[in-house]
């Protein structure tokens, strides 16, 4: 009985493996009606309608063309004189929840290419075939997938030039127009929704189980986030004191840190890391290492490729066996020269005539990515390449024929004519089939500005004249070492990077654990840095901020040490090591890009703030009668002055040769005579570059944008995918860590400005006020409350806090005539800039400048000495924060949110720094701070697939996506 079951069974399936395989071939008859375009004429086409958006004379001509066809003896044509969207239109009646592939031929003429092109889809729907553009060689194939909804009878075929938000000039032709039903979706193959009007998704199958899909994973975070801290607490509840209630006693670590406060003035500081410290970021680097190398890029992808040399080359491949197509792959490669033009590939087929007949044209626009060509069904073994034009290299094709997923193999060359036969690599083009990726996407290809970073530092290392020069080159060449071991892959082009990210985990470790002493704080530190959303995927891709913020954290990390010590508590040359340090990762930074020159400002004001102190200590005790004096003392004015020459050797002449050094790759392209000059060449384009850059970009945002999260940048959207899913990367900050930061940095300013007399905080008040209305938008608070004018709020926020200051100090005299000066002035500015067009110009003109930076410099001073006077530690991170935020406002060029990275490490030294002032205070603290983390994990764990490229149902994303303004 067993066997006769298992007989059936074996039956059953290998007859559902020919019903699957078999089910993409199945395909009804066509449901156009006049598909060529042969029944009527011009002023009475059968069954086509035409439309168009601007209906104005002589702006669009539609006609039958009997001169031009694919088949048969007529086409229909479209001529655009003048930029606008026009299209042949039918209705055709369809099944419900079915699958639907629409196609058709086109062949085009002086067709502009910033804009859509002839192209199919469907009436009321953004969704189109791929486009032709320019003047085609032939008839082209375009095809589109779709899916009706449930209850669907009809839809509405168009074919036309341009669409929504699309208008072109040019001319098409447009034949042999298809819609046939099909029993299933073949592989590799999208369908779009070809219902308009219904929100359920795809189908409601679909939608239902998406939707399903995405609450069952939301629910698993939250299970999973829950069931950490249930074992955390059940594990650690007696190890922590924060959540021992018996425990009121301080910890070790707070003993030892409240001795090193205490002997702040009696020794050179040290923070002393145990084997403890060391397992700690041992486990934190490991985990984070794992989460970031996991599908960080594949370690095969073509590398041999072929160059043409001149147009009119040809060769021609036999397939094996007659082979119905789907898809033309290739993989394209640099080639040899700089600039590469879009080099295109006619493809022919050998029909059942023994004659070959155009069938698509490969144009070759990106490098290093595979990309794909829908071709028409037809059947043949043989195939013709023609080059048209010639630009770079193909790495590799691949002929995949009807319902499968891998390349025809056994590919032969079978003739070529090519310019130089001795040196041709043809062959090149078919000798990685195993490398074959039938879903590209950015595990096989580059994605972003990988397309610059990337490309130039293989560019480097081929000693060839670099593409990307507007950032000074050590990036590039960090990038070039990974490509070196693992070679020209996306694993190879990303991993410098993203060590570089793992390691600043370890690096805000050793940070927190300098400036708050306590364990428990470098965790926390670390840990914010870790699932930090722009830490993650930052540094997986392959651009230079990676290697600039790491740079950034350790020059401040060593002029810490520097700021918070007496040099005269150590000997000369110990005291000098952290300058030397400091001034090696500035050097490194400003080789990398720019930015980190912006922090050379805080730390040669951290410096000075240093030895003015010193001074003053020093002139006080030499001015002292007293006999006996500190030994330091004689040897101070020499110390000084070789410390100042250090500074010099250190902050200017060794970042000056780091930076000249990284041209080095520069000088060693043959025949361009690059001397060491170049880098002062080069450095002057990139000042004229990134001062002159008046570009538009849909993803920029402003200065003021970055810190609230106003607009996440987009990476990376996924194509090619199953119905219903999505697969995206962007950046932008964990809420959790940079909303909270805000907070954080508010409290911060708050005990700062305690320290300063009342009258100075009402000036502060009056800088900072003052600063939001002249330099942020009228509509900054107008658009988040619906309500009120920018003046009105302004004012209420000024006068708000007015009224609190006059409360806390009893209507004090003093405070009353500052508050009444000040809100003079106030109301003066809103006065004189309340009618003032807020243009580009208006932020460039003098007055607005001056305004701007000299409320900046009020703000940023009283800061500054508060901070000094409530605790002189933490003007170390608020330096590194404010001068590498601050600038940006003058930057004139667009910029977006990636540009905040740099200043994510300063903002999470402040939270902890609050968290350990309330830990210190309540008791218990300690608990809340690990509920945060929580949240900050859990919030990671949430966004991860948006930031990693993970596959997911659609309906997922859309729970990520909280504001209209996040149009990731």
């Amino acid at each position: 009985m067993s066997k006769k079951l298992l007989k059936i069974c074996f039956v059953l399936l290998i007859s559902m493996q020919f019903i699957f395989s078999s089910s993409v071939f199945a395909q009804g008859e066509n449901l156009v009606r006049n598909p060529g375009f042969e029944e009527g004429t011009t002023e009475s086409l059968h069954f086509w309608q035409t439309d168009c958006w601007e209906k104005s004379a002589g702006t669009t001509e539609f006609f039958i063309d009997e001169t031009e066809y694919h088949s048969g003896s007529k086409s229909a044509c479209i001529i655009n004189n003048k930029e606008n969207d026009s299209r042949y239109k039918q209705p055709i009646k369809v099944k419900g929840n079915t699958y639907y592939r629409m196609s058709c031929w086109v062949k085009t003429e002086n067709v502009g290419t910033e804009t859509k092109g002839a192209n199919i889809s469907i009436d009321g729907s953004l969704e189109t075939s791929r486009d032709i553009s320019e003047t085609s060689n032939g008839w082209e194939y375009v095809e589109l997938y779709g899916k009706t909804s449930p209850n669907q009878e009809t839809f509405v075929l168009t074919i036309g030039l341009g669409g929504y938000g699309n208008i072109n000039t040019g001319k098409i032709w447009i034949d042999d127009v298809e819609v046939v039903e099909l029993d299933s979706l073949p592989p590799g193959k999208t369908a779009v929704n070809m219902d308009p009007s219904y929100s359920g998704g795809d189908n409601q199958n679909t939608s239902e189980n998406n939707g399903s899909k995405g609450l069952l994973m939301l629910g698993a975070v939250i299970f999973f986030i829950l069931f950490l801290c249930i074992i955390f607490i059940t594990l650690f509840k007696d190890k922590i004191p924060a959540l021992n209630a018996k425990s009121n006693a301080k910890t070790n670590e707070s003993k030892s840190a409240t001795q090193n406060i205490n002997n702040d003035d009696e020794k050179w500081i040290k923070v002393k890391f145990d084997k403890t410290d060391f397992a700690i970021m041992g486990v934190m680097t490991l985990i984070y290492l794992v989460i970031a190398l996991y599908n960080l890029g594949d370690f095969k992808v073509p590398t041999t490729s072929w160059e043409p040399t001149l147009p009119g080359e040809y060769f021609t491949i036999d397939l094996g066996k007659e082979t119905t197509l789907s898809r033309i792959y290739y993989y394209s490669g640099l080639g040899s020269t700089k600039y590469n033009p879009h080099s295109k590939l006619r493809v022919e087929y050998l029909d059942e005539n023994q004659t070959f007949k155009h069938l698509a044209t490969i144009e070759k626009k990106n490098i290093f990515i595979w990309e794909f060509l829908d071709t028409a069904p037809v059947t043949t073994k043989q195939l013709k390449f023609i080059v048209d034009s010639t630009g770079g290299a193909f790495n590799e094709i691949a002929i995949v024929e009807q319902g499968s997923t891998v390349p025809v193999e056994n590919i032969k060359i079978i003739d070529s004519v090519l310019e130089d036969e001795s040196k041709a690599t043809i062959d090149n083009l078919f000798d990685e089939p195993d490398k074959f990726a039938f879903k590209p996407s950015y595990m096989n290809g580059m994605y972003f500005d990988e397309i610059y970073h990337a490309r130039t530092a293989f560019e480097h290392i081929h000693r060839m004249s670099p593409y990307e020069i507007t950032h000074p080159p050590l990036g590039k060449i960090f990038i070039a070492l990974g490509i070196l071991v693992f070679g020209m892959v996306p694993f190879g082009w990303r991993i410098v990077g993203t060590l570089f990210g793992v390691a600043m985990v370890p690096a805000m470790y050793i940070f927190g654990k300098k400036v708050f002493k306590g364990r428990f704080y470098a965790f926390c530190t670390a840990f914010l840095m870790m699932f930090d959303f722009m830490h993650f995927s930052q540094t997986r891709i392959a651009t230079i901020d990676s290697y600039v913020t790491l740079f950034v954290i350790f020059m401040y990390y060593y002029m810490y040490d520097y700021f918070i010590n007496k040099s005269y508590n150590t000997t000369l040359k110990e005291s000098l090591k952290p300058l030397f340090l400091s001034g090696l990762f500035f050097g490194l930074g400003a080789a990398s890009k720019w930015i980190a020159i912006y922090g050379a400002a805080g730390l040669a004001l951290l410096f000075f703030i240093n030895k003015a102190t010193e001074f003053v200590e020093y002139n006080k005790l030499t001015t002292a009668n007293t006999k006996k004096k500190p030994l330091w003392i004689s040897d101070y004015p020499s110390n000084l002055a070789i410390t100042l020459g250090a500074c010099v050797l250190f902050f200017v002449v060794i970042p000056l040769v780091i930076y000249i050094m990284s041209y080095i790759p520069y000088m060693m392209v043959p025949g361009e005579n690059n001397g060491i000059s170049i880098f002062y060449e080069n450095s002057k384009y990139m000042l004229n570059y990134h001062s002159g850059l008046e570009a538009e970009h849909p993803y920029q945002s402003a200065w003021w944008e970055w810190p609230i999260i106003a607009k996440p940048m987009a990476f990376y959207f996924g194509s090619n995918l199953a119905p219903g899913m999505t697969s995206k990367i962007f950046t932008m900050g964990n809420p959790a860590v940079w909303w909270v930061g805000l907070l954080a940095l508010a409290i911060v300013t708050i005990w700062a400005l305690s320290k300063l007399n009342k009258n100075l905080v009402v000036l502060f008040a009056l800088g900072a006020v003052t600063f939001g209305y002249i330099a942020l938008p009228k509509n900054f608070f107008t658009t988040l409350f619906n309500s009120g004018s920018a003046e009105l709020w302004w004012a209420v926020i000024f006068f708000g806090i007015i009224a609190i200051m006059l409360a806390l100090s009893r209507l004090d005299t003093n405070i009353l005539i500052t508050s009444i000066a000040s809100s003079a002035a106030f109301g003066t500015i809103l006065y004189l800039f309340k009618d003032v067009e807020r243009g580009n110009e208006y932020l460039k003109s003098d007055s607005t400048q001056a305004i701007i930076w000299a409320c900046l410099f009020i703000c940023i001073s009283l800061l500054f000495i508060g901070m000094y006077k409530y605790d002189k530690k933490m003007l170390v991170p608020l330096a590194g924060l404010i001068f590498q935020y601050v600038p940006w406002i003058a930057v004139p060029r667009i910029a977006f949110i990636y540009h905040y990275f740099s200043i994510v490490p300063f903002l999470i030294l402040i939270i902890v720094y609050v968290i350990k002032k309330a830990a210190d205070k309540y008791s218990g603290m300690k608990y809340f701070a690990c509920i945060y983390l929580g949240i900050v994990l859990a919030l990671f764990i949430l966004f991860y697939p948006g930031l990693s490229g993970l596959e997911v149902p659609t309906s997922y994303m859309k729970y990520l996506k909280w504001f209209d303004s996040w149009y990731f």
